[in-house]
């Protein structure tokens, strides 16, 4: 939620043309992936406090807690799988994807030695809520098996899918990177991936907003989408030094495995180009009974201030009378 705050001092440069020096916090919901970095090195970078807000991005434990904080309206925007938009498109106040954050980097990893033929009859782990539950239906269709035919176990959290994997209780699992990169060092097996099961690039994570949101606050959609445009360009030309800041997000893994995982799932906010690939997706939610379709699901994009921002440099990006001003 957006809430007034005091102007704050801090390191991180200000162009001349920046926002109105009284801050605006702004809590963010994100997951966990590394598709998430782009927000987080914005965040933790201060590139934020350049456009005039003070952004928080709280750690989150289970996959359904950023939906959660955006459905509730505690968040109201954030980085989210990009199945949600499709989900929650019918709710009074729909979510609209703003941007993106992250693609590829989902893989469905099975025990070293099997291949998805043996899934069959085996227990097989995915996350309800989110893009990884669709992989595994979509895995399962382009192999040609049906889901019926695997025992499939829905997990809240990672940690714990993540232990009934390595402890070989279960045959395979949906996973995200840096995980995905680790575990195959490990012997395990990439089953199938979004590559194949969707036949071409897509993302991991989007940038999304309640369209309450979009429409009363443009200035913060636009001074968010250039923190993180500033982000992507920190990772993409240095992501070594880009991950300094925002490392301790993923304590469990070395800089090396983490730069290895930026490498398979690298930072986009422009997703203007796999809409396609998103809309396609409302198949598989309704075969799960996540959703049902209806004449507005194309209206889940909001591009027109992606656009604005893009056409713009960074120091000019708010020169207008769009600037942030106090709530």
């Amino acid at each position: 939620m957006v809430k007034p705050s005091p102007a704050t001092s801090h390191s991180s440069p200000r162009f001349p043309d920046a926002l109105d020096s009284s801050m605006q916090r702004l809590l963010l919901a994100h997951g966990s992936a590394l598709s998430n970095l782009a927000l987080f090195v914005a965040v933790d970078s201060g590139l934020f406090e350049r456009y005039g807000l003070q952004a928080e991005a709280p750690p989150l434990t289970h996959f359904s807690s950023t939906a959660a904080l955006l459905r509730s309206g505690e968040a109201d925007l954030g980085t989210t799988g990009f199945t949600q938009p499709l989900v929650d498109h019918g709710r009074p106040d729909p979510l609209r994807i703003i941007g993106g954050s992250g693609k590829l980097g989902m893989a469905l990893m099975g025990q070293p030695g099997l291949s998805m033929s043996d899934l069959c009859g085996q227990r097989v782990g995915t996350f309800a809520d989110d893009p990884m539950e669709v992989l595994l239906h979509d895995a399962l269709r382009v192999h040609g098996m049906d889901p019926m035919q695997i025992d499939r176990v829905l997990y809240p959290s990672l940690a714990e899918a993540l232990d009934e994997l390595t402890t070989g209780r279960l045959a395979a699992l949906t996973l995200i990177e840096p995980w995905i990169s680790r575990l195959r060092l490990r012997g395990f097996e990439v089953l199938c991936d979004g590559l194949h099961a969707w036949g071409g690039d897509y993302p991991d994570t989007l940038l999304v907003a309640r369209k309450s949101f979009v429409d009363a606050h443009p200035e913060i959609v636009c001074a968010t989408l250039r923190a993180m445009l500033d982000a992507q360009e920190a990772i993409t030309s240095n992501p070594r030094e880009a991950l300094r800041a925002s490392a301790y997000r993923y304590p469990e893994f070395t800089l090396d495995e983490l730069l290895t995982g930026i490498a398979a799932q690298p930072p986009i906010i422009d997703i203007r180009p796999l809409r396609e690939c998103i809309l396609a997706r409302a198949r598989s939610l309704e075969a799960l009974g996540r959703m049902q379709a209806s004449d507005s699901i194309e209206e889940i994009f909001s591009f027109d201030l992606l656009a604005r921002t893009l056409a713009q440099p960074s120091a000019k990006t708010f020169a207008s009378q769009t600037a942030v001003q106090p709530l």
